[in-house]
């Protein structure tokens, strides 16, 4: 998965196209729809086209159709990695759709803060259609209105204007559970900054939702670094990152920067369209482990005029201590965050399947999928014995390790390159190798959705990094039809995973 839907999530409603296609799938009411206090959504599409080649879903929210709209699009197909934005546009964009000949793609999309009314309605998505395009996009509504409807329909620009969603198509919504909300911090009233002076013992991954402008005012420079300091950190050498991601309005370009800096993502500042924040999404995955450097993986877009960017973000903190005090500010001239600005710290679902490498190494790990699981995800933190600074992740599902049976892309960066490939294995993650800085452990996460329907193939998405190392998107399936029942990861250069890696499946809480 992305990190988008690490979030801890409640399935709320469902809807599967029978019978006939259909043109547009709605969840109206809202605020009504989902279990009270919820603030963020989160839909995952599963779904085909009746139209011959893969196109956007749109994007419609509260019915309107009026030019409201913008997006920055992040994408991968072919050889290459590219970028876009468009703004003030009649609808936007969600995730990419196959056509229904290819099977069911799509991904997620996150609203956060979705119900408030002092902030423009910013979304993120991830997703594919299969293998052939994997993308991140932002979308930004100009309306400060409470999302009441979200309507998606596959992209109705194509010849003959008709474009439907195919037979078998699934759309689920889920909010995010604030059951497990740790935490919600304001700036300080004297600072103007975010502070957790303490984190949750009962957690094995923290995940923060962040919503962020900055006072920083330059109409040259309508966002702003959003930095951090880990247990009092200050020192920059300490945070090794790489970056990958799009942005750019008059000069569009892919960003595939590696560098040290105490830098988390990107927030839009006070020069910015008016009650537009920028929105992050940051995981520190294992926080209280002593066992390796303080890895942590983020996505975050904001919209604005200058740059409006989509991206992610993988580094970690030079040192082993657990997690116990968090600390966030402007990073590039900004003096404080602004009204509005909020983080809510958000504790990881209990694992439904956990596995700690031994001290001895282990040549691979299964997980087992529990019975009648939703939103199945996969959480790892790890490292092999490879030669070199770099190794890789290969999943096999109920133990099928053909790498006929896996079709998958990857895109990644690293220091200032980036590519992106059609591969011939089942490679789902990039990790740390045995001649890595001592201590760096890789870290990211995985979604293999609808995993226990019989009628389709097995869609997957994930992002995961070397936490300073190359950082790597994928979309793609596993070409069978069988219920997932086990999850396996091995090296794939490598012999042994390092002792103290960790493995996890996490799954949704239920409503239906």
């Amino acid at each position: 998965m992305s990190i988008l839907s690490a979030l801890p999530l409640v399935r709320v409603a469902e809807i599967k196209v029978q019978g006939a296609p259909e043109t547009a799938v709605t969840f109206t009411s809202l605020a009504a729809l989902v279990p009270a206090g919820t603030r963020h959504l989160v839909i995952e599409v599963n779904a085909a086209q009746t139209y011959t080649e893969r196109r956007f879903c749109e994007v419609i929210l509260n019915g309107d159709t009026a030019s409201h709209y913008n997006r920055r699009e992040f994408t991968a197909s072919g050889t290459a990695i590219t970028t876009v934005s468009t703004t003030n546009t009649n609808i936007a964009q969600g995730v990419d759709i196959p056509p229904a000949s290819a099977g069911y793609g799509g991904g997620y999309l996150l609203f956060p803060y979705a119900f408030r009314t002092d902030n423009l309605k910013l979304w993120q998505s991830m997703g594919s259609s299969l293998e052939t395009r994997l993308q991140r996009h932002s979308g930004a509504w100009e309306s400060t209105a409470a999302v009441d409807s979200i309507a998606l329909r596959p992209w109705q620009n194509v010849p003959g204007g008709v474009n439907q969603w195919a037979i078998g198509s699934i759309v689920t919504l889920y909010a995010v559970d604030e059951a497990r909300l740790a935490a919600d911090r304001l700036p300080d009233e004297k600072s103007k900054k975010f502070t957790f002076g303490s984190l949750p013992a009962d957690a094995n991954h923290l995940v923060l939702m962040m919503q962020m402008r900055s006072s920083q005012n330059l109409a040259t420079r309508q966002g702003d670094r959003v930095y951090q300091q880990l247990n009092n950190d200050t020192s920059s050498a300490n945070y090794p990152i790489q970056r990958l991601g799009g942005e750019g309005i008059a000069d569009n370009k892919i960003i595939d920067e590696y560098f040290t800096e105490k830098r988390v993502g990107w927030s839009t500042a006070a020069a910015a369209p008016a009650d537009s924040f920028g929105n992050l999404v940051v995981m520190y995955p294992e926080y209280r482990s002593t066992a390796f450097h303080k890895p942590w993986i983020s996505q975050h877009a904001a919209f604005e005029e200058v740059f409006y960017p989509v991206s992610q973000e993988n580094g970690r903190r030079r040192n082993t201590e657990a997690l116990n005090h968090l600390h966030y500010f402007p990073g590039m001239g900004g003096e404080s965050f602004l009204l509005g600005s909020i983080i809510s710290a958000y504790k990881a679902e209990a694992p439904a399947a956990r596995h700690v490498v031994s001290a001895a190494g282990e040549a691979s790990v299964t997980l087992q999928v529990p019975a009648g699981a939703v939103g199945l995800r996969a959480v790892a933190v790890a490292r092999t014995n490879a030669s070199g600074t770099e190794d890789r992740l290969l999943i096999e599902l109920n133990g099928d390790a053909s790498a006929a049976n896996y079709a998958i892309r990857r895109a990644s960066a690293m220091d200032k390159t980036h590519e992106t490939v059609l591969q011939s294995d089942n490679e789902i993650g990039v990790i740390p190798g045995g001649e890595a800085e001592a201590g760096q452990f890789g870290c990211g996460a995985l979604s293999i959705i609808r995993h226990a329907d019989t009628d389709r193939h097995k869609h997957m998405l994930s992002l995961i990094g070397a936490a300073g190392g190359r950082l790597a998107l994928y979309g793609g399936r596993w070409k069978n039809n069988a219920a997932v029942t086990s999850v396996t990861f091995k090296p794939k250069n490598g012999t042994l995973f390092a002792a103290g890696s960790v493995f996890e499946l996490v799954v949704a809480d239920d409503t239906l």
